[in-house]
């Protein structure tokens, strides 16, 4: 994750590092989860989200170099998170393999930091009982909570029970159950300019729903199995078709949207009206673990092979950049610079790319 001028990660042996994006150097490692970091949210100056296989969601303060709060509710691995601001309040929303989503507001930690002592941190809230800062629990997925993306009072959640549903934080309550999928749903993306969610699987498809008349996906029913009664959509306004395996990521920026999948292949597709704009395919055909796009670019990555195309034209301008890794993780694009989280031999590291 690169914010500000800072480069976040969490791993599976606990910890989070954090990095000078800018002097490209190590400054510190924040310890304090038992289980692996399987997601992690960049607040502002400095303050980091981050959830666990410990079941635990923690704030921290990098400037400090501490964890400031320990929030304790769920009962599995808090694999997913997203951050929300709505009537000035922020939000932080979780999404665990326990089947619920546990919604939070964001502790104030500047305002803290001049009346908490050092030998006070971090605040540890062992039930949601007890803390200030629990909101409520989102219960009706069957299965575990892959991916939560959200904005404002809305958010989204996509699970492996094939289903998303869409929530509103500000009433705790179900809107929609979208069903088109018809198995595991992994990424999600929730378009709030368009008022649609956007979502992939292991279906091979990629499905986008209109939230805004929820007429044009064709035919709806009462849902039964969320605490509120609300509507399930049982069918897509679109499903984009082309893959033939597991679609594990996607990411959209104002004029495109792109799809990865494990068949090695990656589509590109018009962001308003998704026709296909550029179909490109790893030559090892290998699954594709990383991608990061912008109106301009696409970076993608799989086992051993590191690529970027130029999108004004299609072309393909660099190629196996990082020939001597064994997977690339992560992919981040700022300025000139490319940051990738890599691994080979068994090792781990990141790589900054100078592209100026």
């Amino acid at each position: 994750m690169l914010r500000d001028n800072y480069v976040i990660t969490g791993a599976n042996d606990n910890m989070i590092r954090v990095y000078d994006s800018i002097n490209k150097k190590f400054l510190l490692q924040l310890s304090g989860h038992d289980g692996g970091v399987w997601a992690l949210k960049y607040v502002h100056d400095g303050i980091l989200v981050s959830g666990s296989a410990d079941r635990t969601v923690r704030i921290w303060d990098i400037k400090r170099g501490c964890c400031t709060h320990v929030f304790k509710g769920h009962s599995s691995t808090v694999g997913c998170l997203d951050l929300l601001e709505y009537k000035n309040t922020k939000y932080v929303v979780t999404g665990s393999r326990d089947n619920t989503l546990h919604v939070w507001k964001l502790p104030e930690v500047s305002s803290t930091t001049d009346h908490q002592a050092e030998h006070d941190c971090p605040l540890i809230f062992h039930t949601p009982e007890e803390n200030p800062y629990f909101v409520g629990v989102l219960r009706g997925h069957t299965a575990s909570i892959r991916t939560v993306s959200g904005h404002g009072n809305i958010v989204i959640s996509a699970s492996y029970d094939s289903t998303l549903i869409v929530w509103d934080i500000a009433e705790m309550k179900c809107l929609y159950i979208l069903s088109g999928h018809t198995d595991r749903v992994y990424p999600a993306i929730y378009d709030y300019e368009r008022k649609r969610c956007i979502s992939a699987g292991m279906d091979s498809t990629i499905r986008i729903s209109d939230l805004e008349n929820i007429s044009n996906n064709g035919e709806c029913s009462n849902a039964t199995n969320c605490a509120y009664p609300c509507t399930k959509i049982l069918e897509s306004m679109y499903a984009l078709q082309g893959h033939t395996a597991l679609v594990g990521l996607l990411k959209l920026s104002d004029k495109f949207l792109v799809s990865a999948a494990a068949d090695g292949s990656i589509r590109v597709w018009d962001a308003n009206d998704y026709s296909r704009k550029f179909s490109y395919d790893h030559t090892n055909f290998s699954s594709i673990t990383a991608c990061y796009v912008s109106d301009s670019i696409l970076a993608s990555g799989s086992e051993g092979q590191l690529d970027i195309y130029n999108l004004r034209n299609g072309q393909l301008v660099h190629s196996n950049i990082l020939g001597g890794a064994d997977h690339i993780w992560s992919i981040e694009f700022r300025g000139n610079t490319l940051v990738t989280a890599a691994e080979k031999d068994g090792q781990s590291f990141l790589a900054f790319l100078d592209f100026s």
